[in-house]
């Protein structure tokens, strides 16, 4: 009785595993002329949209070794992520550079953390002079980048990442894009994403406490 009870579980179980699967859909579909992304959530279940710019007859899914969710696309004109048309990027050179930060012949984006995939460009930086530091963390000459956010920094070359929010040099401290101006990096700690202290005072998103 038991073992039948176990049996019948596990084929109950497996076809619900194997109904879950079938219904959680993600990814793009070619289909008599035109482009779709298929796509589930939890309050409206499968879904299917029409990309009504994208060009059936050039279209085709790429796929990155970067370790994040996306789901990519493009066609002769365009890039698409997760069903959602990128302007402005060229797609024949569209590549991974590594850190959820992309490049096309142009242009430099980072898409670790965004409001909007059009607004991920990263501003004033060439893709053939970014060099990477520790996730969100890269550079490029003076600028240092935070995510998609720059801020000139003199004495790059000295910077140090501590961890996803803050860093220094051996003169500044910095919280992302903002340089926090008197803080002592000698005795400079980390209380949370946007707070921190040294000898003299406590700083809270890029300024002093008051």
């Amino acid at each position: 009785m038991l073992l039948q009870y176990l049996k019948n579980y596990t084929i109950f179980f497996g076809l619900l595993l194997t109904s879950l699967l079938i219904g959680c859909r993600q990814g793009y579909v070619v289909e008599n002329g035109h482009v779709f992304y298929e796509y589930w959530n939890e309050v409206s279940g499968q879904n299917k949209k029409l990309l009504e710019k994208a060009d059936a007859g050039t279209f085709q899914k790429i796929d990155f070794d970067c370790g994040c969710s996306f789901t990519f696309g493009k066609d002769k004109k365009s890039v698409y992520i997760d069903g959602k048309q990128i302007e402005n990027i060229d797609p024949n050179s569209f590549k991974f550079i590594g850190n959820y930060t992309f490049a096309d012949k142009d242009s430099v984006y980072f898409f670790g953390f965004y409001n909007d995939l059009n607004e991920c460009a990263i501003k004033g930086v060439s893709p053939n002079k970014i060099t990477l530091l520790k996730y969100p963390w890269s550079k490029s000459g003076k600028i240092l980048i935070h995510g998609n956010d720059t801020i000139h920094v003199g004495d790059i070359e000295e910077f140090i990442p501590v961890d996803e929010d803050w860093g220094k040099t051996k003169k500044k401290v910095i919280n992302k894009n903002k340089i926090l101006i008197g803080a002592d990096p000698a005795t400079f700690e980390v209380i949370n994403s946007y707070s921190g202290k040294d000898k003299y005072h406590v700083y809270e998103f890029g300024k002093i406490k008051e």
